[in-house]
């Protein structure tokens, strides 16, 4: 016999569907499915919406819908609106202001009882991120979003209505849209060929291709910008899903739990929500005979880079899944032979407890893709409507834990005195008050305070701390379990920023203001000059000069001996408000310095390799924000020659010399071929091209694993990688083992020669970022060549690590870490380590600036 309570709430429950059908009724227009509103099946093998028509039918459906509106997140690089999806019931959007301001009180709820907690965790909402295709070849999400949004907008069933009125679901179909629609040219571009589905030669964003989900905490590109805004100073979101794609050789799909290791700081309260999450996935993909679902896989819950990461140190739930690929939108057929393990959490393909279900093989196509992401994402939203209260409640209790396990009178302090690039300094605080963190700015002193005991507390402290990259290890004596992208990411040391960890008398704690904004140091010209001089130790100062030279103004460069040089500018008319907007101070003086060299504008090549270089992104957006002119060379501009009537500086990006002479892999055996007009590198000939254009003057600047391509018999140069393995001239850096020498992404101790043109302004000793082996050792050099040594590692193995982890350190020792040549007329500079590294290392940003400029003198 049905109870009181039960009968209560099965009225209530049609009530509300019947209700939900007039509204829908009420709205203009049918609602169109997906397919129908396209003209094609979406799903359907070889078809794809690019994300123009995705936009339209969001349109559509939120015209058609009572429950879906659209938000515009901001512009993408290349100009597209980007926008988000908000669904939910009729009521819960009317009065999303409301549940909006409550989710930014329990994420900082200060201030704030239990009693007043609870009755807001009562009467809030879950707030649920859906975000998808931010890696733009993982297609699947984009396409599946449609379908969600369909199935969300128009069901009348009484379970998922419960569930929007519990939660709002803010839908995401594509985080890099430009790419989106790259991915979709492409492949429609070769559509019944043999390259159909194959990889694009060219990066899916403008500039960081796979890398915009390495963007997380620095926020350099638009969209990390746009969507960070909208998280952490807008919807303040619980629970963030992230949909990716992996290779399809393994498992079907990984779901929570992560893989070790754990980062300390993150509040457990976020792996036990992200595992509650992971259950309830995988209980419905196995409810809906969905094979090779996997958890505690390659994925680990240490790094703190990626979308969702980011937000477990700011004690928001964060989920990622990783669905098997296709051929984009071309179904493959894996034979089970094929199917393999191999990776953290998998050794061999085979049933295990983490994998208890393997996937056979046979065909695996989009629709699979798409079908396995609308069983996760509804399993995602039934998690945050039935925990609604306890997720709520739980986001509160991590922000109130992170102010009280903090000392309330610790700060991390960052002055501006001192500092070697003010600008910089202030950019580290503008950071993170971007992410949403308390700063505070005492006026007097000149100094930036970031106070521990709030609730990105956390956050705080790994971002502003160094860190040692646990070393856990699956069985007695095996190596440890490797990070799954970079083991440090220390912001003032990344950035050459001096900051320390203090504590802070309350009478500087109470003089102090909370900021809104940064204000940046004050820039402009002193007073009336003839010319005006700045020291060459701030990042600006190169973006000053490439201003000037560009507006017609002259530039010198004054350098004595065991000095600080100085850049002297020419009196113009734009000088002023060039160095306010830079915010570089510049004092006057009445005549040049004796001995100041005139520097030329100059020209920058950055070589562009078909098998895509994330470095040649990340450099190309780098040089462009700093106003160098820059252009992309390519293979056959290379083949061609005569590069020095066009170019004064080539810089060769982080590839490997396979990638850039011979357009491969070295993989070795199979490789995929790419369209004629793309295939092979700059070959044989395009080295000798390179070594004529140094011995006719030009500079040519090699960064990292681009090293090998001067090792060797055409340059003939008198260096060597000290831990390669193999290749001719001691090459092939990265076939140096990892059971001897393992650095993956660290922050090591590197010596400078300040007085060499390339070191000029930076300190004598910095944080250099290295992730590959490799470590320079010279020779003494013939007559016709000049060799110097920029930068060094230290003596002692054991002060080479500063932050991260190094296996095998003591290889390091007394080894160059950058090396120059001068040969024929020409120079070359090898830098070992990253010098620009995602954008991140503004620290050494200056010796690449430098290395460029050592051509204009």
């Amino acid at each position: 016999m049905m109870n009181r309570r039960s009968l209560l709430t099965v009225v209530w429950i049609l009530a509300l569907s019947s209700f939900a059908q007039a509204q829908e009724k009420a709205k203009s227009g049918p609602v169109l499915t997906p397919s129908e509103f396209l003209g094609f099946e979406v799903g359907a093998d070889r078809k794809l919406a690019d994300y123009r028509q995705i936009a339209s039918y969001f349109k559509a459906l939120a015209a058609a819908s009572n429950r879906v509106e659209l938000e515009t997140l901001g512009k993408t690089t290349l100009g597209e609106d980007m926008f988000m999806a908000i669904i939910s019931t009729e009521e819960n959007l009317r009065d999303k202001a409301h549940y909006k301001d409550i989710a930014h009180k329990l994420a900082d709820p200060r201030g704030l009882t239990s009693q007043q907690i609870d009755a807001l965790a009562q009467d809030g909402k879950t707030i649920l991120l859906l975000t998808c295709n931010i890696h733009s070849s993982e297609i699947g999400s984009s396409q599946m979003s449609m379908e969600w949004a369909y199935h969300l907008a128009t069901s009348q069933d009484p379970g998922l209505l419960r569930q929007l009125n519990d939660s709002i679901v803010l839908l995401v179909p594509s985080l890099n849209p430009d790419g989106e629609t790259m991915v979709t040219e492409w492949y429609r571009k070769y559509l019944g060929t043999k390259y159909e589905g194959g990889e694009m030669p060219y990066l899916y964003h403008h500039y960081v291709g796979h890398d915009d989900n390495r963007d997380w905490f620095m926020l350099t590109q638009i969209e990390t910008k746009n969507v960070n805004h909208m998280v952490y100073h807008e919807w303040f979101p619980q629970f963030w899903l992230d949909e990716h794609q992996m290779g399809e050789n393994g498992p079907r799909i990984y779901i929570p739990p992560n893989a070790d290791p754990v980062a300390k700081l993150v509040n457990p309260l976020v792996h036990r929500g992200n595992n509650l999450m992971g259950a309830d996935m995988g209980w419905r993909l196995e409810e809906g005979g969905k094979s090779g679902v996997i958890f505690g896989y390659s994925f680990d819950a240490y790094w703190p880079g990626g979308t969702r990461n980011t937000g477990w140190w700011k004690n928001m739930y964060g989920v990622l899944t990783e669905v098997a690929s296709a051929r984009i939108a071309t179904p493959v057929e894996i034979e089970s032979t094929e199917l393999q393990g191999g990776g953290k959490g998998l050794t061999t393909y085979e049933q295990q407890i983490n994998f208890p279900n393997p996937w056979p093989g046979g065909v695996w196509r989009l629709r699979d893709i798409m079908d396995y992401e609308l069983l996760v994402s509804g399993a995602a939203l039934e998690t945050v409507s039935k925990y609604r209260r306890e997720l709520l409640r739980g986001v509160a209790t991590m922000a109130t834990q992170a102010v009280q396990t903090a000392d309330s009178t610790v700060y991390w302090r960052i002055p501006l005195d001192g500092q070697r690039d003010p600008v910089t300094a202030t950019r580290l605080a503008a950071l993170l008050l971007e992410h949403g963190v308390e700063v505070r700015w005492h006026a007097d002193r000149k100094l930036f305070l970031i106070p521990t005991a709030q609730p990105y507390g956390r956050f705080v402290d790994e971002m502003m701390g160094t860190q040692r990259y646990p070393e856990v290890r699956p069985a007695p004596n095996s190596g440890i379990l490797e990070p799954y992208d970079v083991a440090a990411w220390s912001l003032p040391l990344m950035m050459g920023v001096k900051a320390e960890r203090v504590a802070i008398t309350p009478d500087v704690q109470n003089s102090s203001l909370l900021l809104q904004n940064v204000s940046w140091p004050t820039g402009g010209l002193a007073s009336t000059g003839r010319y005006y001089s700045i020291a060459a130790h701030e990042n600006n100062v190169f973006a000053l000069t490439n201003a000037m030279q560009s507006a017609g103004g002259q530039v010198f460069l004054s350098q004595k001996p065991n000095e600080t040089p100085e850049f002297i500018f020419a009196a113009h008319a734009q000088l002023a408000a060039n160095a306010e907007r830079l915010h570089l101070q510049l004092q006057p003086r009445a005549d040049l310095a004796h001995g100041a060299t005139p520097l030329k504008s100059v020209r920058v090549a950055l070589y562009k390799p078909y098998i895509p270089s994330h470095d040649e992104g990340w450099t190309r957006f780098l040089l462009e924000q700093y106003g160098f002119k820059l252009k992309n060379i390519e293979n056959k501009e290379v083949k061609t020659g005569n590069l020095n009537n066009s170019y004064d500086v080539i810089i060769l990006p982080d590839s490997t010399r396979e990638i850039i002479v011979d357009g491969k892999e070295g993989r070795g055996g199979y490789f995929e071929e790419f369209p004629p007009e793309y295939a092979g590198g700059i070959g044989k000939e395009g080295v000798h091209a390179l070594h004529d254009f140094v011995e006719k003057g030009g500079t040519l600047i090699t960064l990292a694993n681009a090293s090998d391509v001067v090792i060797g018999e055409e340059f003939n140069l008198p260096v060597r990688n000290a831990l390669a393995t193999g290749g001719p001239g001691g090459r092939s850096a990265a076939a140096a083992g990892a059971s001897d020498f393992n650095i993956p992404g660290s922050l090591l101790r590197v010596y400078i020669d300040t007085n060499h043109p390339v070191g000029y302004g930076m300190p004598h000793e910095i944080a250099a970022f290295v992730d590959s082996p490799i470590a320079f050792q010279t020779s003494a050099p013939p007559p016709d060549i000049q060799r110097s040594v920029i930068a060094w590692y230290p003596d002692d193995a054991k002060d080479i690590l500063v932050s991260g982890y190094a296996h095998g350190a003591e290889r390091l020792q007394r080894k160059a870490a950058a090396v120059s040549f001068i040969k024929g007329k020409g120079k070359i500079v090898m830098f070992g380590f990253r010098v620009q590294h995602r954008a991140q290392t503004e620290g050494t940003f200056q010796l690449l600036f430098n290395a460029i400029f050592w051509a204009a003198v």
